[in-house]
C-alpha cells in the first residue's frame, strides 16, 4: 500500500461564508477519498490524471478556489480536448467564485464551445450566468440559467440554486424585474401581436431611459430582448416631438436586422403607444384674477387655452379665480372638487400653494405653477401626483452657474445689486459655482438707483490698484507718465445679476475699462422679452437663459396679438402656461423615469428631487440687439 497522499488546504484563502456548516465531517470524507485513491495507486481504471481531478475536486470542496482553479487549468493544458474543455469551465467557475473574474474570462478564451456536451453546455451557462449577474444583466443570466436546467449535471445543482437565489435577489432592485417580465413577453411573441408589444412597452415604464441604453447595448443579451429595449428607448425618446420618429425607427432595424418587427410594425407600436397618453378628462386651474399677479394668471391662462385648442384631448377646462390671499386658493380647490375635477392646475401663488397642499385629505392630482414647500413630501396614495412647475429664478442661477462652468470657466467675478434679489441670485450662483469646482475670484454690490458703477467695477477689477502704483510711481521719478491702468487677470468669467436696464449701463462700462473681453452670464432678467433690436445693442455679447418660445418668436411680427404678452414681456409666462396643458399626459412617465426629458416652451423638463421638476432653460447671447441661440461651441 502507497504512503496516503495528504493535499495541503490554503485554509486563509477561504472566508466564513464560504466553508461548509458541516466543514469537519466534510473534510475527513475528502481526507479519506484522497487517502483510498493513494492506496489504489495509478491502476487500471485509475489514471493519474484522474486522480489530480479528484484532488481539485477536493480543494473546490473545501472552499480553495484560487487552488482548485490552478489545479484544473494545469491539467486542462495536458489533457485531450473533450475532457480540456470541461476543465477549463471548471477552472473559470472556481476563477469566479474566488472573486477574480478576469482570470475566469481567460479560461473560458480556451473552451470549444461548439464542441461541448450538453453536459458541459449547462456548465458553462452556469459560469456565464455568474458573468451577466456580476454585470447587473438578470434578463441575460435568466436566459442562460433557463438553458442550463436542461442538460444540467447533478453535481451542478447546488451551483444552479445558487445563481438562480442570486438572480431572485437581483430582480428584486429597480428596473430589474421589469425587464425579466419584458423579457418573458418577448420570449412568447415570436411574431408581431401589438397587443403583447404594448404590454412590453408599458412594462418597461419603470425602467430609466438610461438604464434602457445600458441593456439595450448587451452584446451577449437575447438578440429579440436587446431589440426591444432599444425600441422602448428610441419610442420614448420620440414620445412628445414625433418629427424624427421615422428615421430614429429606421436606424434601430440596422442596428437589430434579426428582430421578429419590421420597420412599419415598429412604427406601428410607436403609434400604438403614443395614444395612450391623453389629458385628464376634467381639469380645473386655480389662477388670480384679481391682485398682484392678476397680469400674470391672464398670460398662463391664455398660453393654457393657446396649447388646448391645439390638442384637446376630448378634455375640459374649468377655471376658479383666486387672488392675493391664501383663502381664495382654498376655495377654488374646494370648488374645483365639486364640479369634479380629476386634475387641479394652479395655484400660482407660492404661498397658496402650501395652503392647499397642506390641506387634510387632498386627493386629486396637483401640478402647481409654483415652487414646493421645501422637503415637500406627497400624502400616501398621491405619491408622483403632486408636481411643481415654476420659472424660479433662483434655480435659474443655478442653471447658469452649470452652464458657465460646462464652458470651461472656473474663475468667476459676481455683480448683483444691493437687494434681497441680488442676494438671493449671488449667493445661489457662488454655491452652485464652487460645488462645480469653480472659485469666485471678487464679488462686488451695486445699487439699483445709480446709473455710475465705475467706483464699484474700478475696485472689483483692481483699476484702482493699478492707479494707486501709477501714482506712486510718479511720485517717486517725480515726472508725468503716459500710463493705460490695466484691470486684473485671474477672471475668466462675470456673472451678472441685473434687470435689462441696469445691464444696459453695465455692460458698456465693463468694455470702458477694458473688460468687455470677459465673457458675462446673466439671469433671463436682463431680456424684457420684447423684441429691440436697436435698443438692446447695448446687451450684446452677454448669454443669458431664455424660454424656448422667445428664441423661436425673435420680431415682434412673430408674436401672437394676446393682450396678456403685452408685446413679449409676459413671454415666458404665456409660455409656461402652454407647457402647463402639454404636460399634463406625460407627467406619469416622467415621473418614473428621471431621464425621459419633455420638450417645453418655457424650458426642457426632468423629474428632479421629490415631486418638483427641474428646468433646464434654452441659451440665448444677444447679437446686434437680437437674443439668439448659443452657438454649441459656447455652451
Amino acid at each position: 500500500m502507497l504512503t496516503p497522499k495528504i493535499i495541503p488546504v490554503s485554509l486563509n484563502k477561504t472566508t466564513p461564508r464560504d466553508v461548509p456548516e458541516n466543514f469537519s465531517n466534510r473534510m475527513l470524507a475528502v481526507l479519506l477519498v484522497l487517502v483510498l485513491s493513494a492506496c489504489a495507486g495509478p491502476g487500471p481504471g485509475s489514471a493519474p490524471e484522474q486522480v489530480q481531478i479528484q484532488d481539485a475536486r477536493a480543494l473546490f470542496a473545501l472552499g480553495s478556489y484560487e487552488a482548485a482553479a490552478e489545479a484544473w487549468q494545469q491539467q486542462a493544458l495536458d489533457a485531450e480536448p473533450r475532457l480540456a474543455d470541461a476543465l477549463w469551465i471548471s477552472a473559470a467557475d472556481a476563477w469566479l467564485l474566488a472573486g477574480n473574474p478576469a482570470n475566469a474570462t481567460d479560461a473560458l478564451r480556451w473552451v470549444d464551445r461548439d464542441a461541448l456536451t450538453p453536459a458541459d453546455a449547462s456548465r458553462l451557462g452556469l459560469v456565464l450566468a455568474d458573468f451577466a449577474l456580476r454585470n447587473n444583466r438578470p434578463d441575460e443570466a435568466e436566459l442562460l440559467l433557463r438553458a442550463a436546467q436542461k442538460n444540467l449535471p447533478s453535481a451542478s445543482r447546488q451551483r444552479y440554486d445558487s445563481l438562480s437565489a442570486r438572480l431572485t435577489q437581483l430582480i428584486s432592485t429597480p428596473g430589474s424585474k421589469e425587464v425579466s417580465e419584458a423579457a418573458r413577453i418577448s420570449s412568447a411573441m415570436p411574431y408581431y401581436d401589438p397587443g403583447k408589444a404594448i404590454e412590453l412597452i408599458r412594462s418597461l415604464e419603470g425602467v430609466s431611459s438610461g438604464e434602457l441604453a445600458i441593456r439595450a447595448d448587451n452584446p451577449r443579451g437575447d438578440r429579440q430582448l436587446t431589440g426591444w429595449l432599444d425600441l422602448t428607448l428610441v419610442i420614448r425618446k420620440n414620445l412628445v416631438v414625433p418629427d424624427g420618429v421615422a428615421a430614429a425607427i429606421n436606424d434601430w432595424k440596422l442596428r437589430h436586422p434579426y428582430h421578429t418587427l419590421t420597420v412599419q410594425q415598429a412604427l406601428d407600436i410607436w403609434l400604438r403607444y403614443r395614444q395612450l397618453f391623453i389629458p385628464p378628462q376634467k381639469v380645473a386651474v386655480l389662477l388670480p384674477q384679481s391682485g398682484g399677479l392678476h397680469s400674470a394668471g391672464e398670460a398662463i391662462r391664455d398660453g393654457l387655452m393657446s396649447a388646448y385648442l391645439d390638442n384637446p384631448g376630448g378634455a375640459e377646462i374649468l377655471f376658479f379665480a383666486t387672488g392675493d390671499d391664501e383663502q381664495s386658493a382654498i376655495s377654488g380647490y374646494f370648488n374645483a372638487l365639486d364640479a369634479g375635477a380629476d386634475w387641479i392646475i394652479g395655484p400660482l401663488k407660492k404661498e397658496s400653494v402650501e395652503a392647499m397642499l397642506n390641506l387634510a385629505g387632498m386627493s386629486t392630482p396637483v401640478l402647481a405653477l409654483n415652487e414646493l414647500p421645501v422637503n415637500f413630501v406627497s400624502i400616501p396614495g398621491l405619491s408622483g401626483q403632486v408636481t411643481g412647475l415654476s420659472l424660479s429664478q433662483d434655480v435659474e442661477a443655478a442653471s447658469v452657474a452649470r452652464q458657465a462652468l460646462e464652458a470651461g470657466y472656473r474663475q468667476a467675478l459676481v455683480m448683483a445689486p444691493e437687494d434681497p434679489w441680488g442676494e438671493r441670485m449671488a449667493a445661489t450662483f457662488e454655491s452652485e459655482f464652487l460645488q462645480g469646482d469653480g472659485e469666485i475670484i471678487a464679488a462686488t454690490r451695486y445699487l439699483e438707483s445709480e446709473n455710475d458703477h465705475t467706483a464699484a467695477l474700478e475696485r472689483v477689477l483692481k483699476i484702482d490698484e493699478s492707479k494707486a502704483r501709477k501714482d506712486r510711481l510718479q511720485n517717486t521719478l517725480q515726472m508725468t507718465l503716459e500710463f493705460e491702468p490695466v484691470h486684473r487677470q485671474d477672471v475668466d468669467v462675470i456673472f451678472l445679476a441685473a434687470s435689462s436696464s441696469q445691464a444696459k449701463l453695465i455692460r458698456p462700462q465693463l468694455k470702458f475699462h477694458e473688460a468687455g473681453d470677459i465673457p458675462v452670464y446673466a439671469t433671463s432678467r436682463i431680456y424684457t422679452g420684447q423684441p429691440d433690436p436697436t435698443g438692446n445693442q447695448d446687451l450684446d455679447g452677454i448669454r443669458f437663459p431664455a424660454a424656448p418660445w422667445q428664441l423661436t418668436h425673435p420680431s415682434e411680427a412673430d408674436i401672437p396679438n394676446f393682450v396678456s404678452i403685452r408685446h413679449g414681456s409676459r413671454s415666458a409666462l404665456f409660455a409656461l402656461g402652454q407647457d402647463a396643458w402639454n404636460l399634463l399626459p406625460w407627467l406619469s412617465l416622467m415621473h418614473q423615469d428621471p431621464d425621459f426629458m419633455f420638450p417645453g416652451q418655457s424650458g426642457y423638463y426632468r423629474s428632479a428631487r421629490g415631486e418638483a421638476l427641474q428646468r433646464e432653460p434654452a441659451w440665448a447671447e444677444f447679437k446686434s440687439g437680437r437674443p439668439v441661440p448659443l452657438s454649441p461651441q459656447d455652451q
